[in-house]
């Protein structure tokens, strides 16, 4: 594939809420990719900061041969809402073969597209592909980890990717054909983006690509409300069990919900209350293969040490 035109065409669809501060990095980290055939989409969720106007100047000087099209929303409806229009515009074009759902804080390494798009080519029963991940601190600029390490492995059966929630979405690729079938279920709005990634599972092959493809932002704006997100777990599973199956899978996923309302209460000094969850979770502790990670937080809070 030396010819551009010969190159499949992958659509990068960004979607930026109050990213004021790291659009203009995350949106240079595409234009530098080693792939030619790359359309950006571009859509901002009504921020309320400055991430407007920083895009729109951006815009207007820039001359690079990349195609971007850029919306402005005129009311906020949140990130699955916004990367639904988003893929519903890339849909319009029909020669996107690839599209690539981005966030508009985060970075991609210099040979995701090409990297993932090969990995596809080859495997022509495959529906979408990810890949490992760095964490890093958006304080000190600096590496925290890989996603997938001695202590987290990843995996392509789908059993898996319910129960462990494995797959970071930051790194997808998706074939056209899965977004023409699925599109992000707005009524979860903190894990609909997990829901995507296991219906999409269910369509066909999965391909991992073990190296890090993606630069996760780690920073404070980047949480989120952690008692509507826990139950949305559970919520989540249900919507799966009852829709698909998989049931055991399903129960081993809402119980991570378990796991993180023991760490809350840790947090807030609630040692009763936690004790007493523990003891609960106790009997499935070790069944996860993140029961070390999980382990290991629960020590540094009881040590007054600060996660990252």
């Amino acid at each position: 594939m030396t010819d551009n035109k010969q190159r499949p065409k992958v659509a990068v669809a960004i979607a930026t809420y109050n990213h004021e501060c790291f659009i203009i990095e995350c949106l240079n980290s595409v234009l530098k990719q080693d792939y030619r055939n790359i359309d950006i989409y571009i859509s901002d969720d009504f921020s309320q900061d400055e991430t407007r106007n920083v895009l729109l100047d951006f815009l207007e000087s820039y001359s690079g041969k990349r195609n971007i099209f850029s919306f402005i929303e005129t009311k906020n409806i949140g990130i699955a809402g916004n990367f639904n229009k988003l893929i519903q515009r890339v849909l319009m074009d029909s020669d996107i073969d690839f599209i690539i759902p981005f966030a508009g804080d985060d970075l991609m390494i210099h040979n995701k597209v090409s990297k993932q798009v090969e990995h596809l080519l080859n495997n022509p029963n495959s529906v979408f592909c990810y890949s490992n991940m760095e964490w890093f601190s958006n304080n000190s600029n600096k590496k925290i980890l890989n996603h997938f390490n001695l202590l987290l492995k990843p995996s392509c059966k789908i059993d898996r990717i319910i129960s462990e929630a494995l797959v970071p979405t930051p790194t997808l690729c998706f074939r056209r054909k899965v977004l023409e079938k699925l599109r992000y279920n707005e009524k979860f709005p903190y894990v609909n983006d997990y829901l995507l990634v296991v219906e999409a599972a269910m369509l066909g092959e999965v391909i991992y690509i073990n190296e890090p493809l993606v630069k996760y932002r780690k920073h404070e704006s980047s949480t989120m409300e952690t008692v509507l997100f826990l139950n949305e777990r559970r919520d989540v599973s249900e919507f799966i069990y009852l829709k698909y199956g998989f049931k055991e899978a399903t129960i081993r996923f809402a119980r991570t919900a378990d796991y993180d309302f023991l760490v809350k209460s840790l947090k807030e000094k609630k040692y009763k209350d936690a004790f007493l969850k523990f003891l609960k979770l106790f009997p499935t502790f070790f069944s996860s293969r993140k029961w070390v990670l999980r382990l290991i937080k629960i020590i540094m809070i009881v040590s007054n040490m600060e996660t990252y």
